[in-house]
């Protein structure tokens, strides 16, 4: 296991498991971003033109160049290694493109402004927060065929999967701006509410035992328990961290107002390392 690395300025970094930096990937491509892996592909994609660079790990020489969609607001692999998953915060929709051929397979539209997708781990459902409006999406993979709306009191900015069902993190408007987080079983309609706080809020990202989640909001970077709503551990340093992979026990925080991405151990969240510090890092687990 290592890290997929990159920065607008710094270009795009492989690094090992202790977070060192073991080789920087020669491309042209402007300001890489959005890092994703899996075990037979690396893609990144591009701030300032429509392009996607696609690596096949096992014959590094060979890049290929896809389309990307206008204002790129997340991408996923599928586990299978066929399918690249794109989201447009702009054109608010969703495309499956193949691998192999760079082709569209799929489109569907999402939301208004979506902010978030996540891919479920067994790669047949995406997840899509709708953004500006008060819903998430459940689809079909790769097909994205509409499966369910996810009805929500409030814009949803960010969505996981948990276990038997869905985490959601939305924003309400008052005389302040709250983040509430809300989970909902897969068999449920009405969404429960498990935690407010104040703020707007940042990212989500279900932990692996499916029963807890990371958030951030402007107090910081939070693990919470899904059932109660109770806050684990809070570390202000990572504020509004927009983006988190966590595989196991170990955690990459990025996207982040310091501009850093760093590594840490949500059981013992004092154990931080810090992987690259820059102008606009995103990282991502290499499988």
């Amino acid at each position: 296991m290592g890290f997929l690395i990159t920065d607008s300025q710094q270009g795009i970094y492989l690094a090992d498991r202790q977070g060192s930096i073991i080789r920087q990937l020669s491309t042209q491509l402007q300001s890489p971003c959005w890092p994703v892996a899996s075990r037979e592909h690396l893609v990144v994609a591009c701030h300032t033109q429509r392009d996607c660079l696609c690596i096949h790990r096992g014959l590094p020489e060979e890049e290929m160049t896809l389309p990307a969609l206008p204002g790129l607001g997340g991408m996923c692999l599928s586990p299978c290694g066929r399918y690249l998953y794109q989201l447009s915060t702009e054109a608010d929709c969703v495309h499956t493109l193949h691998l192999g051929s760079g082709e569209l397979c799929y489109a569907m539209p999402a939301g208004v402004f979506p902010r978030c997708m996540r891919l479920h781990p067994d790669g047949r459902q995406l997840l899509i927060a709708g953004g500006a409006v008060c819903e998430a999406y459940v689809m079909t993979a790769p097909e994205l065929l509409p499966l369910r709306t996810l009805h929500t009191r409030h814009p949803c900015f960010a969505a996981d999967f948990c276990k038997d069902g869905f985490a959601l993190l939305c924003a309400a408007e008052g005389e302040e701006l709250q983040t509430i987080l809300y989970v909902l079983s897969s068999k449920g309609v009405k969404p429960r509410e498990r935690l407010r706080l104040p703020g707007q809020p940042g990212g989500l990202r279900v932990c692996p035992d499916g029963e807890t989640a990371l958030i951030s909001t402007p107090d910081g970077l939070m693990r919470v328990c899904l059932a109660t709503g109770q806050l684990l551990w809070n570390r202000p340093e990572w504020a509004l961290c927009m983006r988190m992979d966590i595989h196991g026990h170990l955690a990459i925080l990025s996207d982040t107002l310091c501009g850093s991405a760093a590594l840490v151990d949500i059981q013992e969240p004092w154990k931080q390392q810090l992987l690259l510090r820059g102008t606009d890092v995103q990282a991502c687990h290499l499988p």
